[in-house]
């Protein structure tokens, strides 16, 4: 197998991955790869591609036979933590406040949000600012207060529980420190409780070169091979 990519943090994880025997530096801002006649890439922040968005959200089967899968840029992926659980639920009641320290592509994270049921708009607040790598994410939204506390966190884990990429932290001292160096996102849930709707807010943190970065796109291009998830990343 042999890759490239025009990342240098991708190209340090692809130069260490047990399973790929060359890497070249190209112009590829994620991900090119093939297996013997077959090349595949891994895109970044490609909403027009018909695989697009978080893997942890996505179905694996068609990414194994897949030519291409697009990632989500940064901003994208930080507010998909957030809200895709509640969107696939049908639990957002009104257009959701993002706030990002990142750049972030409107119409981007506006497909981001279509692909997992939510048409509704929301109000996007991009101030980039430099957090040793970390990239973070408030995100404010409205949902039926009909919605028990217990349902609500169980909707989470039921998504992410079982990745090892998106992490629940209810306990910490929310910090930087937190994910700097990691290949997880970590989000924290708080519920402000009223009628007829609740106030949710959700925080995401990850490192720019981890879940907003490099190790995702490996992590994608595992998926895509069939490989273990965390090969090549841990």
């Amino acid at each position: 197998m042999i890759a490239s990519s025009g990342s240098p943090a991708i190209l340090r994880l692809l130069e260490s991955h047990p399973r790929i025997q060359s890497v070249t530096k190209s112009d590829e801002t994620g991900i090119q790869f093939s297996i013997g006649a077959w090349n595949r890439r891994v895109l970044v922040g490609d909403a027009t591609q018909e695989l697009y968005g978080l893997v942890e959200i996505m179905d694996n089967n068609p990414l194994v036979c897949a030519d291409a899968l697009s990632i989500p840029s940064p901003a994208a992926t930080l507010a998909l933590i957030a809200l895709a659980p509640l969107a696939q639920a049908g639990l957002i009641a009104e257009s959701p406040a993002i706030i990002v320290n990142t750049v972030a592509d409107e119409a981007e994270l506006e497909s981001a949000l279509l692909r997992v049921g939510w048409s509704g708009g929301f109000a996007l607040h991009s101030e980039p600012v430099e957090l040793d790598g970390v990239l973070a994410a408030t995100v404010m939204v409205a949902i039926p207060s009909s919605v028990e506390r217990e349902d609500l966190f169980g909707l989470f884990d039921e998504r992410y529980e079982r990745s090892f990429y998106v992490r629940k932290d209810q306990g910490s001292v929310w910090d930087r420190n937190l994910v700097i160096g990691q290949p997880f996102a970590l989000y924290r849930l708080g519920l402000a409780i009223d009628e007829p709707t609740s106030l949710l807010t959700i925080r995401v943190l990850a490192s720019q070169d981890g879940k907003c970065g490099a190790a995702q796109g490996i992590h994608a291009m595992n998926v895509m091979c069939g490989f273990e998830e965390s090969l090549g990343i841990n």
